[in-house]
């Protein structure tokens, strides 16, 4: 089965593989990594807009530079102007695929679920824009309008990729439907839990800022960890933790001592 993609074990894989180059790829790594997969170049322009969206460097690709340079420490910081020049610049592109009728996509379903990759490439192409609709039912929740359109296009290109010989082409239509709303909600819950863990740790950070801050006046003096951890009655290791991930944000007696101890 040369033709099967299964995509989303390659995207973890080329994933694994940007962590251990810092986040820097090159245009040809990408390509080269596809190569047996041999997806059609509008899947590669697919993969590679996901990609630079996952806060991966491609050197030698042109997509989405724009959004690139937009890009903060903090996550996805792309300006309303970027994020509306992208988004018209994407709709131009979806108007110029090539419609179908209801035939030619119904061949194309059961060609597709037979395994014939020129078939799934092009009812990927068919679909993309059904994802921009449905994304855009879930915008102005936890990511941009692109990033939503981003993760419903790899959803579906993996959903192609798993189509089996059993279904019926009205299954597919429905299949392939869910998969995208399934991958846009996922990547929504996730960035919820990122969001929910970032405040949940500025919430531990200011408990103990503050604890510091009322036992200073007590004791009128830079307050030691085995102090705070009387005081809290908090195990000094969980302290440490806290203390990591404040950075320089809470200062007190050993903690710097023990930071430049570490490095």
């Amino acid at each position: 089965m040369k033709e099967k993609f299964i995509f989303r074990e390659m995207l973890k894989e080329i994933r694994e593989l940007a962590d251990q180059k810092g986040n820097v790829l090159t245009e040809e790594e990408v390509r080269n990594f596809f190569e047996d997969a041999c997806p059609q170049e509008e899947q590669m322009q697919l993969i590679f807009d996901y990609l630079t969206g996952q806060n991966i460097q491609i050197l030698g690709y042109e997509g989405k530079e724009q959004e690139d340079l937009a890009e903060q420490e903090d996550g996805f910081m792309i300006t309303p102007e970027e994020e509306s020049e992208y988004l018209s610049f994407y709709e131009e592109e979806l108007q110029n695929i090539q419609g179908a009728s209801d035939e030619e996509r119904d061949q194309l379903i059961c060609d597709a679920i037979q395994g014939d990759a020129l078939a799934k490439s092009r009812l990927i192409e068919l679909y993309l824009p059904t994802v921009a609709k449905i994304a855009k039912k879930y915008e102005k929740k936890e990511l941009p309008l692109a990033d939503l359109i981003q993760e419903g296009n790899v959803g579906l290109m993996i959903a192609v990729d798993a189509l089996e010989e059993s279904m019926k082409i009205q299954e597919v239509q429905i299949f392939l439907e869910e998969q995208i709303k399934k991958a846009i909600e996922e990547a929504m819950e996730q960035q919820r839990d990122r969001r929910h863990a970032g405040e949940k740790i500025a919430g531990r950070v200011n408990y103990l800022n503050e604890a510091i801050h009322n036992l200073e006046e007590d004791l009128e003096h830079k307050v030691s960890l085995e102090e705070l951890s009387a005081y809290l009655e908090m195990p000094t290791e969980e302290i440490e933790d806290i203390l990591r991930m404040a950075g320089d944000e809470i200062e007190m007696e050993n903690h710097h001592h023990s930071h430049h101890h570490e490095s």
